[in-house]
C-alpha cells in the first residue's frame, strides 16, 4: 500500500475565511498500493543522540484510510481495486501526482480524475456509477481517526526537548465544500509539531530526498540525528539512504516501542497536556456598540466554544484547554471576561449585574457575527454561562459549568441576607462587598494574594488559607506569611503574568462581580421556573469546599439536557489541578453535542 489519505474535516460548514485551507490529505507514493512496502524494519542507526522526529500523518499519526476509500468504491459497486487503479495510471505525472505537488487544486484533480476513472471503467467493461464523482470520494475520508497514542508520542517528545516536523504529501483543497480542518491543521502545527512540510507547499513529494533535506533545514538538525516514521517502504527507504533513523509502521504499539528504543525516551508515559504560552496565541479585541471592549485569545476554526473564567484568574486559566479543544475541531475563544485583564474594566457596580453582562456578551457575539456558540465557564464564569444561557437561549447552542451549578432562579429569601444569617465558608464575599477595603488588602501585595488563592486544597491547608471567618481575622490574607511558596498548580511565568495581568485592570472591577448579588437575584425573578433545553454539562470536583458537587443537586429538574462528569481528584482549579481529565470530559462531550457538523474526530485524551 503506497497511498494513505489521512484526513482532518472542515471545521465549520461553508468556505473558510482564514484563506487557502491546510491539507490534510497526504498521499505517499505515485506507485499506490500496487507496490509492496519495502519489508524490512529499519536499521537504526543509534550512535548519535536523537534530537527530531518526523511523522506521517496517513497510517502513522492517523489510520490507515486506504480502508475508507476502498469502502467507498465498494458502496457503489466498484471493485475494491478500481479506484487505486485509476490514481496509478500515467505517474509520476498523472492528475494525483501534480496536486501533491501543487502543480493542481482539488477541484482541477477531480475533473481530471472523473476522466480517469471513466477512461479505466469502459478498458475494464465496469460500469461507472452516476453518482460517483472524484468531489465527493474526498468526502469519504470525513471519519478517519487519529492514533492516540501516537498524538501522545508527539507530546511526550516535544516535552523532552525533541523536535518534531510532520513530513506530509497533500494538496491545496479549493473546493466549494472543503474537506479540510484548517483549524485543526493550524493547532497540530502551532502546538503539537515545530513544524509542517507539505508537499503541495514544497512542490516535491516523498519520496524525493529534498522535502527530507527541507525538514531537516527547518528544525536545523543532521540526518544522523533525525528519526522518520511512515507506513510506505519507499519513504522508508529514502530516508534511511540518506542517513535518516527510520521506523515502518505496521502497528503503532511496535512502532512506538522502536521509537522509545532509538530515541531512550518513554513515549508510553502520559504525556503532559500542552499549554499556551501568553506570547505565542493570537490576542484579538472587539468593541461593542455600548463601547465595551474585549480582550480574547481565539485559536481554531469550527464549532465556536468560548471559555469563560473565573475569580482571581483570566483567559489563562484555560491554557491547557485551548490546544486540545482546538485540536479536536472547534474554534476556542478564551475570554478575558469584563473587569479583567485587558477588557473593560469600569469602576461601577452596575456594570457587572447579571443583566448588563448577558447584553455584553450578545453584542461581543453580533461583532464576531456569531449567532450562537457553546459556553464553557468555572466559577464566576460557571455562574455567568447559566445565567446567560437563561436569558439568552437563543444566542447559546450548549452550555458547560466547571464547579458552578446552576442555581434555579428564587424569590424566597435575598441571598445576601441569607449569608449574613449564616455566612460559613461564604464569608469572603461578605468581606469582598465592603468596597475599598478587600482592594486595599489584596492591591498591598497581589503576589501573595494570588499564591494565596490559586492552590491545592492540601496546600491551601498547609498556609491556613480559608475563606470562613475572613471578617473576624480582619482580612482574607490575614495570619498568611508573605513568603508563602508557589502552589504546584503554577509556575514563576505563571506568577509574573498574572500579576502583570491584575496590576493592568486593578481589583476593584473584579471584586465588582461579588458586590451585585442582591441586583442579579431581583434580576432573575422573571426567569422563575425557566428550564434550559439545550445540551448542558455539570462538571463537579470531589474536593471542592466551596461548590462541593452536592451543591448541583437542585439543578436537574431545570436543565433537561444534561451530562454529569466528576473529577475525583481535583479541588475548585480543575482546569490546573486536573488538566487532561477535564479535556477528557470536554471533548467527548463536544464531539456529542456537535457530532451533526463537520469535523474530525480527534482523541479526547489530548
Amino acid at each position: 500500500m503506497t497511498l494513505q489519505i489521512a484526513r482532518t474535516v472542515l471545521l465549520s460548514k461553508g468556505k473558510s475565511t482564514r484563506g487557502v485551507q491546510f491539507l490534510a490529505i497526504t498521499q505517499k507514493h505515485c506507485s499506490f498500493w500496487t507496490d509492496r512496502p519495502f519489508s524490512s524494519t529499519s536499521r537504526m542507526t543509534q550512535n548519535s543522540k536523537k534530537k527530531a522526529v518526523l511523522f506521517d500523518l496517513g497510517g502513522v499519526l492517523f489510520e490507515p484510510p486506504q480502508n475508507a476509500l476502498r469502502k467507498y468504491g465498494e458502496q457503489l459497486g466498484l471493485p475494491g481495486s478500481f479506484l487505486e487503479k485509476a490514481m496509478i495510471r500515467g505517474r509520476p505525472d498523472n492528475a494525483f501526482c501534480r496536486m501533491e505537488r501543487g502543480e493542481s487544486t482539488a477541484r482541477q484533480f477531480a475533473e481530471e480524475f472523473n476522466k480517469d476513472c471513466q477512461d479505466l471503467s469502459k478498458e475494464e467493461g465496469q460500469e461507472l456509477p452516476k453518482e460517483f464523482n472524484a468531489s465527493s470520494m474526498f468526502d469519504t475520508f470525513m471519519n478517519i481517526k487519529m492514533v492516540p497514542q501516537m498524538l501522545n508520542a508527539v507530546t511526550v517528545l516535544k516535552q523532552n526537548g525533541i523536535k518534531t516536523a510532520a513530513v506530509t504529501n497533500n494538496y491545496i483543497d479549493d473546493r466549494e465544500k472543503n474537506s479540510v480542518g484548517a483549524g485543526v491543521m493550524t493547532a497540530l502545527s502551532s502546538f503539537y509539531f515545530d513544524h509542517f512540510v507539505e508537499s503541495c507547499r514544497f512542490g516535491k513529494r516523498k519520496p524525493d530526498p529534498s522535502i527530507f533535506n527541507e525538514a531537516l533545514r527547518k528544525l536545523d538538525v543532521q540526518a544522523q540525528e533525525t528519526v522518520f516514521l511512515d507506513d510506505l517502504g519507499p519513504n522508508v527507504k529514502a530516508a534511511r539512504e540518506m542517513g535518516i533513523s527510520t521506523i515502518l509502521v505496521k502497528d503503532p504499539s511496535a512502532a512506538l516501542k522502536e521509537l522509545q528504543e532509538v530515541t531512550g525516551i518513554d513515549v508510553f508515559q502520559e504525556a503532559k497536556p500542552i499549554s499556551v504560552h501568553p506570547d505565542r496565541v493570537p490576542h484579538s479585541y472587539a468593541t461593542t456598540r455600548s463601547g465595551v471592549k474585549f480582550h480574547y485569545v481565539d485559536v481554531g476554526s469550527g464549532p465556536p466554544v468560548i471559555f469563560c473564567h473565573g475569580f482571581p484568574e483570566s483567559w489563562y486559566e484555560w491554557k491547557s484547554q485551548i490546544p486540545a479543544v482546538a485540536a479536536a475541531g472547534f474554534r476556542v475563544i478564551a475570554m478575558d471576561m469584563k473587569g479583567y485583564g485587558e477588557s473593560s474594566n469600569p469602576p461601577e457596580i452596575e456594570e457587572y449585574t447579571t443583566e448588563r453582562m448577558c447584553k455584553d456578551m450578545a453584542e461581543f457575539l453580533d461583532v464576531l457575527c456569531i449567532p450562537q456558540a457553546t459556553f464553557i465557564g468555572h466559577d464566576w464564569g460557571g455562574m455567568f454561562v447559566w445565567n446567560f444561557a437563561t436569558h439568552y437561549a437563543d444566542r447559546v447552542s450548549a452550555v458547560g459549568g466547571i464547579c458552578t451549578p446552576f442555581f434555579p432562579a428564587q424569590n424566597i429569601m435575598n441571598p445576601v441576607e441569607k449569608m449574613k444569617k449564616d455566612p460559613g465558608l461564604y464569608d469572603y464575599q461578605l468581606y469582598f462587598n465592603q468596597v475599598g477595603v478587600a482592594e486595599a488588602e489584596l492591591e498591598a501585595n497581589i503576589e501573595k494574594f494570588i499564591k494565596a488563592f490559586i492552590r491545592r486544597p492540601l496546600e491551601a491547608k498547609e498556609i491556613g488559607f480559608t475563606v470562613a471567618g475572613v471578617r473576624a481575622k480582619g482580612g482574607i490574607l490575614a495570619g498568611i506569611a508573605d513568603d508563602i511558596k508557589l502552589s504546584t498548580l503554577l509556575t514563576e511565568d505563571d506568577l509574573k503574568y498574572y500579576v502583570k495581568q491584575f496590576k493592568t485592570c486593578g481589583l476593584r472591577s473584579m471584586l465588582n462581580w461579588y458586590r451585585v448579588t442582591e441586583a442579579n437575584w431581583k434580576f432573575n425573578h422573571r426567569a422563575i421556573g425557566r428550564k434550559l433545553y439545550m445540551p448542558a454539562l455539570m462538571v463537579t470536583c470531589a474536593w471542592d469546599r466551596v461548590l462541593p458537587p452536592s451543591a448541583s443537586k437542585a439543578m436537574d429538574p431545570f436543565v433537561v439536557n444534561l451530562t454529569r462528569a466528576q473529577i475525583e481528584d481535583s479541588g475548585h482549579w480543575a482546569a490546573l489541578e486536573q488538566p487532561k481529565k477535564l479535556n477528557n470530559i470536554l471533548i467527548d462531550w463536544l464531539s456529542k453535542v456537535h457530532k451533526d457538523s463537520s469535523r474530525p474526530i480527534f482523541p479526547s485524551s489530548l
